[in-house]
């Protein structure tokens, strides 16, 4: 399955038929979960499979199946989560099922703030599985990246919690630098699922590297990266 076609087609939605999956299905699902490819292997993310009864959160849309994401407390445990995940987001939505990622929702059976990290709903969608790439309303490349790369129209093209983009990306000599927007800085705050954004953005970069047929090596301390913009923060670089 190619995940990368599905990156200008897939949609947050947020309508859903109550009527659970299939079991053959969510196997299906839970076999592809261990073939995801992490960013970071040393980062260990759990998920685990619950139904519209095990988890609480503002707003969360009436769906059959919700994926709580969780993992141990470590710097770059959100990055990964959202670069791990975003691959499931891809597959479903290449599988015809609707999804969305759920920034406040996780298990009701864990404390907020303790292990879970958030939630992705997903089920049978009311309405398209996807849309047209013109649908798509997500910043220019001139405000997101310094220097062009073709592959970075797959990063552009990433969700992010309220669509806000809180990313900014620097090409040099082949390399693609990654840095997020602050904490503090977007919504005061309140918002601080920078880090998860951008690993989703950095899960189509993956994808884009992969399509090209270039190596992909993501390095969180590479020696030589570009002084971070005002109001950002240094992550990583791909190389």
């Amino acid at each position: 399955m190619n995940l990368h076609d599905q990156i200008p087609l897939r949609k947050s939605c947020r309508k859903y038929s109550q009527d659970p999956l299939p079991s053959e299905v969510l196997a299906e699902i839970e076999a592809f979960i261990p073939t995801m490819q992490p960013l970071l292997p040393d980062v260990v993310i759990n998920h685990r499979i619950v139904g519209p009864r095990d988890v609480r959160g503002l707003l969360a849309p009436k769906a059959p199946h919700f994926v709580v994401i969780s993992g141990k407390q470590h710097p770059h445990r959100d990055l990964c989560a959202g670069f791990l995940f975003q691959q499931l987001d891809l597959y479903l939505s290449a599988c015809g099922l609707g999804c969305c990622w759920l920034g406040v929702t996780k298990g009701k059976e864990s404390p907020f703030g303790e292990d879970d990290i958030l939630a992705i709903c997903f089920g049978t969608p009311i309405g398209p599985a996807t849309r047209m790439r013109s649908e798509c309303k997500r910043k220019p490349l001139a405000e997101i990246a310094t220097g062009t790369d073709p592959r970075l129209e797959a990063a552009r093209l990433a969700p992010s919690g309220r669509n806000l983009q809180p990313w900014h990306f620097i090409v040099e000599s082949g390399n693609i630098h990654a840095y997020y927007q602050a904490p503090g800085k977007l919504w005061g705050l309140l918002y601080t699922l920078q880090p998860l954004d951008l690993g989703i953005a950095l899960c189509h970069l993956y994808l884009a590297t992969k399509a090209a047929g270039i190596p992909f090596q993501f390095d969180p301390a590479y020696p030589k990266a570009p002084k971070a913009p005002s109001g950002f923060a240094y992550v990583g670089t791909v190389c």
